[in-house]
């Protein structure tokens, strides 16, 4: 049973945020966190082996932000194939054996339309470059994920489709709903297997988000675990428990989510209590 297969009958746990979770690790301040497969592959190796342990049966790869354009602030542009075939390595080395997935994941360029014009960035090609190493890397997955815009998440999701068939996961970060059901049906229609929201305000948004929106195919939810406060010592504190997740995260599956994980703030404890939650419900399927 593949990936798809499998979420037409079974609920899928994602993992939780890899950056927060960097963070928490000890990342240096200010340093490129994706460059950390490279410079530190045994931290994002650790991050991998723990959200397994917590039951998570899809896994990202740390690329988020790994494109020529948002590489480029810390003079990485020209390590877009090397830090992306990495990161894909580095999560399939330790998903090998457990049947978990390895999804690459693709952020948006940071820039608008008009910045990519004006300096003669080529977003489609930027893309391809990044989603190209992903999948040279072993990845067998793709999320594009945290797209405001969904025209620059067209041009993501068409380079994906241009390398590769396997199954593509598109989540906005829209809080809007009558703009994100028009968005579904625009990525629907240029075949993104699986839509939903990541990211938001929280698990209780995503859950007043996709409760009013009907859409006829595979959803997911990876939401954040609200606005955090910053501690005297520079830490960010997020108030989202893990039951609090679970609640919001069996709501969003009773309205049809199949695949369900965490952004910034949702960590290995959420995802036990999650992928625990989870195996119950799969077991009545």
């Amino acid at each position: 049973m593949d990936f798809l297969d499998e979420l037409q009958h079974r609920v899928l746990p994602g993992d939780g945020a890899m950056g927060t979770e960097l963070i928490a690790a000890g990342a240096p301040p200010g340093h490129c966190l994706e460059e950390l497969c490279v410079s530190a592959p045994e931290m994002v190796s650790a991050i991998h082996e723990r959200s397994i342990a917590a039951g998570a049966r899809v896994i990202e790869t740390n690329s988020f932000g790994a494109n020529a354009v948002r590489l480029a602030a810390h003079g990485c542009e020209h390590r877009v194939s090397e830090i992306n075939w990495t990161a894909a390595q580095l999560a399939k080395d330790v998903a090998r054996g457990t049947g978990v997935y390895v999804a690459g994941s693709v952020g948006p360029l940071g820039i608008t339309a008009e910045e990519a014009e004006k300096h003669g960035i080529d977003r489609h090609a930027v893309f391809t470059d990044q989603i190209g190493a992903l999948l040279d890397g072993g990845c067998n997955v793709i999320f594009l994920e945290t797209f405001l815009d969904v025209d620059e998440l067209l041009i993501a999701l068409n380079a994906k489709q241009s390398l590769h068939h396997c199954p593509a996961v598109a989540l906005l970060a829209i809080e809007d709903a009558a703009e994100l059901a028009r968005a579904f049906e625009r990525l629907r229609a240029a075949d993104a297997d699986v839509v939903g929201v990541n990211c938001l305000n929280g698990p209780q948004a995503a859950l007043s988000l996709l409760g009013g929106i009907s859409d006829p195919g595979p959803l997911a939810a990876f939401p954040n675990a609200g606005l955090p406060q910053v501690t005297d010592d520079g830490h960010l504190l997020y108030s989202t428990t893990p039951e609090e997740f679970v609640a919001a995260s069996l709501g969003l599956i009773a309205k049809g989510v199949h695949l369900v994980g965490g952004c910034c703030g949702i960590g290995p404890g959420h995802i036990a209590a999650l992928a625990a939650a989870v195996e119950k419900i799969n077991a009545t399927r």
